[in-house]
Formats: C-alpha cells, structure tokens, sequence
C-alpha cells in the first residue's frame, strides 16, 4: 500500500489547479473558504493513485496542456467553475 502524504496531496492539489488554468493564490483572495473546501476534498480523495499516475502520462504527452482535467478528480466542476470566473472577470475589466 502507498500512503502519500499531506503535502504530496496538496502538491497534487495545487498542480492539478495550475493545469486547470486556476490561480489559486488570486481566489484564495477572493473566496479563502471555497479554496479550503476544495483542498479538504483532494485530501478526502481516494484516487491519489489514479492522480499520479495522470500525471506521470501528461509528462510523456506533448499535448498535455490541451487536456482537461480528468473526470476523477474531485474538484474538476471547482476549477472549471473558478476558471470561468476568472475569465468573466477580466472580460468585465
């Protein structure tokens, strides 16, 4: 059995947001409980395994950057939800 640890959860976490196309510093700004909610699901999440191993096949794919997030994570609605909110509000700018 492979137990990751918190921080390797997060740093899933955080990479999988950065994929997404999500600035999580800017909307933990702006909505800090939403941001905690999301992390505290990743590290609920059973599919770790499944994570890393996504990650490791978007190393080895040079189109990487054009697939969405995976329909197994569990915030994959969250960061398309605050990525479309981020465009919203620099259309509006």
């Amino acid at each position: 059995m492979n137990v990751d640890t918190i921080d390797e959860r997060l740093a899933l976490f955080r990479a999988m947001a950065a994929h997404a196309g999500v600035d999580l510093p800017a909307i933990a700004a702006e909505a800090p409980q939403e941001v905690l909610a999301a992390a505290q699901r990743c590290l609920g999440c059973r599919d770790a395994p499944d994570c890393h191993r996504w990650f490791d096949a978007q190393a080895t794919n040079v189109a990487a950057s054009e697939e969405p997030v995976p329909g197994f994570c569990r915030n994959a609605t969250q960061f398309d939800l605050w990525k479309d909110g981020a465009a919203a509000s620099h259309a509006a700018d």
